[in-house]
Order: structure tokens, then sequence, then C-alpha cells
């Protein structure tokens, strides 16, 4: 092959020669100086060609050197299979948004890990305690009770509202599942208890069925997620309808389902996690649907409507008065939970059924947002007070906010509701200022039916619940996807009647814990409170 290549190339360079205009001209001279330049570059040919042939040498002595050099190639072989099956069989970790995440090699189960920390502060500005001679009041309920001197004198002070953590994730594809404790509180921080534990199958998508301890969604606002909220609490309104029979730890089994313009959710429910021991449980129905009208990437109006049903309220046992075996109450805080006092509260309705039904509608347009929800509550009462009239409450919120640094909240089919906002450029030291948002909310919950005239005593159909109006304005900045700080500025009017009258003269226990009859036991405050979160 070398021999045969070699004469190709002398013979070419022959035939180059002859043929050239120097040889055509007869120039002796010529034809010496380009017979010298053949010459050299058939000496230079040779010398590439020991070259070669020295190389050929070498590798025939390492092949003869390896006597199983194909079963060594078949080894190798071998090996780079069988590392690319154990990559392949290896679960990935990553970690996204600051969340670890566990993904088996075929993507079919998961392993998330999961964590949100909300520490409040606030301080409450009252006028302060004339003592006896002070009629404000909190929760209805007999001496020893802590909120009849709390409401005049409402502590201030900070501890975790939220302190959660958990995992979440995928069982072979078709199943999710989430186990998420709680160890914040409510103006104390509690002990260990269950938010959420449930499993849901995905496989009837887009529905998938959950059963277990979960929020069932309940309304808009309570489709937006802790993390997400505007403010530092829900408005008084959106949490009374939640908490009829959804909230946190709820027990139950729902279907729930979403497509690219709409959301639906129908949770049959019975009691929270964390309620007392009765001799039957609440049972409930919670429903929720919501439609997206328009959207465009500017811009995304959405309306729906929800709503509980109450089937079987809490059974409290044979030993209870007719009254008083099958209640329920409304009664919330005035959108802060550093103290828990509850300044509004219809105290124990004597109740067989009862519902609450809610409309809702939300919009934003690039970095303005807007969002509004009315509710309607019913009571329907059981033989032992049939002879009253069946009471009915109502409230509403509309709330808004403007994202100074031109990001938008994002809007979630999956839960139909507006999330929270991502920094386009974080904060650090290298630069970037976050994202930062003023927001402002005005909520109504009216607990009154057929209260009366101020100084005169409650009649027998009367529930004095009180009238709460609460203006908040907020400051937000998300510092990055996972660290956010919020102020709120609450002015609080609570006007409210004292309950005292035909059939419990005294709902405070004996005087001077229950006030004089038909004295205002409301009162007008303003409260500033601070939220530090993190969350992954």
């Amino acid at each position: 092959m070398i021999d045969s290549t070699f004469r190709m190339s002398h013979a070419a360079l022959i035939a180059a020669l002859f043929s050239s205009p120097v040889f055509a001209a007869s120039d002796p001279a010529a034809i010496e100086q380009q017979l010298n330049a053949l010459q050299q570059a058939l000496a230079k040919q040779q010398e590439q060609i020991a070259q070669q042939q020295q190389e050929i040498e070498r590798l025939r002595e390492q092949l003869a050197a390896s006597p199983s050099s194909e079963a060594s190639v078949e080894n190798i072989a071998d090996e780079v299979q069988q590392a690319k099956l154990a990559a392949q069989d290896a679960p990935r970790v990553s970690m996204t948004n600051a969340r670890p995440t566990i993904t088996s090699a075929d993507g079919r189960s998961s392993i998330s890990v999961r964590s949100v920390v909300q520490l409040d502060a606030a301080h409450h500005e009252q006028d302060p305690d004339l003592g006896a001679a002070d009629f404000r009041r909190g929760s209805v309920g007999a001496a020893p009770n802590r909120e009849t001197a709390a409401a005049r004198d409402l502590s201030d002070g900070a501890y975790f509202r939220r302190a959660r953590v958990g995992v979440e994730g995928n069982l072979t594809r078709d199943f999710i599942y989430r186990v998420l404790a709680e160890f914040g509180g409510s103006g104390t921080e509690g002990p260990a208890r269950i938010n959420d534990f449930y499993l849901g199958y995905t496989g009837f998508a887009p529905f998938t069925i959950q059963v277990g301890a979960f929020s069932p969604p309940a309304n808009m606002d309570d489709s937006i997620n802790v993390e997400s909220s505007l403010f530092i609490e829900r408005a008084s309104p959106s949490e009374l309808s939640r908490t009829f029979g959804g909230a946190d730890g709820r027990i139950g089994l729902g279907v729930r389902g979403s497509g690219a313009r709409w959301m639906s959710a129908l949770t049959l429910t019975t009691r929270t996690v964390n309620d007392a021991e009765v001799f039957d449980s609440q049972l409930a129905a919670v429903g929720r649907f919501g439609t997206l009208l328009v959207t465009s990437p500017d811009y995304n109006a959405h309306v729906g409507l929800n709503g509980t049903y109450v089937f079987q309220p809490p059974d409290q046992g044979s030993a209870a008065a007719a009254n008083q075996r099958h209640v329920m109450r409304l009664r919330d805080r005035p959108e802060i939970r550093v103290d828990s006092t509850r300044l509004v509260d219809t105290g124990s309705i004597d109740t067989d059924s009862a519902y609450v039904y809610g409309l809702e509608a939300g919009a934003n347009w690039k970095n303005f947002y807007l969002q509004g929800e009315a509710f309607q509550w019913g009571f329907e009462r059981t033989a032992a007070t049939a002879a009253l009239p069946d009471p009915s409450f109502d409230g509403y919120y509309v709330q808004g906010s403007w994202i100074l640094t031109g990001e938008t909240r994002r809007y979630d089919m999956a839960t139909a509701a507006f999330q929270a906002p991502r920094p386009f450029v974080p904060f650090s030291s290298a630069g970037g200022f976050g994202a930062w948002e003023l927001a402002l909310r005005y909520s109504h919950l009216n607990l009154d039916f057929h209260p009366g005239l101020a100084g005169t005593a409650a009649t027998a159909d009367a529930i004095r619940g009180g009238q709460q109006n609460i203006l908040t304005f907020g400051v937000n900045w998300y510092v990055n996807s996972n660290v956010k700080l919020m102020l709120n500025w609450l002015h609080v009017d609570v006007d409210r009647l004292n309950p005292a009258g035909i059939g419990n003269l005294t709902p405070f226990g004996p005087a001077p814990a229950t006030p004089p009859i038909g004295v205002q036991i409301g009162q007008d405050l303003d409260i500033y409170g601070l939220r530090t979160q993190y969350s992954f």
C-alpha cells in the first residue's frame, strides 16, 4: 500500500514537471532547478512514509501483547453500558426556588421539602383601660373569660403565626400527597399539629380526588396561598366563610379540577383535626366554581361563586340542653392574630342546618390588581327554638394593589386566584430592589340580627354579634422569591351592643363582667402589624 502510494506520488510529480512551462521552454537552468525541487519533495515523502511504517509496527506490537483484545473491548463496552444504566436508575436531586426535591429516575415519584415561617408583631393603639367603668368586650363567655379584660388592653408583642414544615410529592405518577405539620398559632404558638395530611389521585384528568386533612377551596381569598397573601390576615368575611366548613386541617373527601379557563371543587367535610371531641362531628359540603372571562399577557378578569352547606352541626350529646345540643357561632379577630381576642361574636346559635354563599370577582391589568367578594350566612333553627325567626348575616370586602416595581400578580387557573408577584431583580448587595407593592382593603362584617336599640335589653330573637368595619393599608416588600416583609396599618371600628337580654342576662358572667343593659361594648382602635416571612 505504501509502495503503491509512493509510485503514484512519484509519477504525479514527474508528470507535473514535464508538463510545466519550464520544460516547454527547454531552458537548462530552469530544468535543473525544477529537478532539485522534485528530489527534495521525494525525500520528504519517503521520510513521512517511514514514520507511518514505524507507527504501524508499534500498533501491531501492542495488539500482539494483548491476548484477549476482543474481550477487553467487550469489557469496556459492558462497563460503559452499566454506567449508563446506573445513571438512569439514580434519583435526581434538584433545587427549585430554594425547595429541595428528589425525583425518581423515571420521573414517576418525587418528594419535596416545604416550609413556611411567618413571624408577626403588632402594636395596638386603644383608649386607656378604665377598669370596671370600661364596657368594651370580646367574645361572649362566662367568667373567667380572658377576652372580657383583653378587649380593653389588647396585647402587643410578637409570635410565630405559622411555622410549617413537611413534604409533598408524587407516588407512581398518578398519586399526589402532602404531609405538613404546624407549630404556629393565633395569639400564641401551639403544640405540633396536623395542617395537611392527604392523598390525591390524578388519574382522572383534569380532576383530582383528595382524601385526608386539607383546606378545601372555600372562596377566592381562601385560595390565595398563605405565602402570597396581600395582607397579614384575610378579610374577616372571607375568613368566616372558609371556616364554616373548610379551613386548615379539615378532614374530608373532595374532587377538584381545572381547565384552560375554569376551576371547580366540591368537598364533603367533617371536623378539623384540632376540634374538641363531640358525640357526632359536623357534616358539610364546600363548593367553589370560577372562570376566567377574559385573559391576555397584560390582563385577566375572573368571576365565580362559592358556598358551604352544613347538613349536620356538631352534636354536643343528649346531656346538653335542647337549645344547646346543636350549635354554631360566628366570631373573628380584627384581621390580626397577635392577640386572640374576638371583638365580634354571635354567641352560640341553635342550628339544625346552615349555609353561606358568596360571589367573587377579581382582575389585574399589568401591575394593578383588584378583588372583592360578598357573603351571606343563614341558619335554620331546630325544633327547640323553631318559634324564633331564622337569623342571617352578611359581609363583604374589596382589596387592591399597585406594584411599584412593575411586576404583576400572577393568575393561577389551578386555584382560580391571584398569587404573589416574582421580583424582576431580587434584592442583593450587588444591586436590585426586589418588588414593592402598595395595598388597600376595606372590609365590612355584620353579625347583628334584630339587634334593637341602644339602651334596651336584647329580645329573645336578637343576636348582637356586632358590626365590624376595617380599613387596612399595607406595604409589601418581596425581597426575593423566598423572603417577604409586610407592614399593615388597620383602622378598626366595631359597633356592638351588650347582648344581655331575655334568656341570658349575664352573657359575660355576673356583674361587673356583664356591663349594663344595652350599652356599647364595641370600640375604635388602630393596629400596626409587621410580618417577616420565609418560605420555600
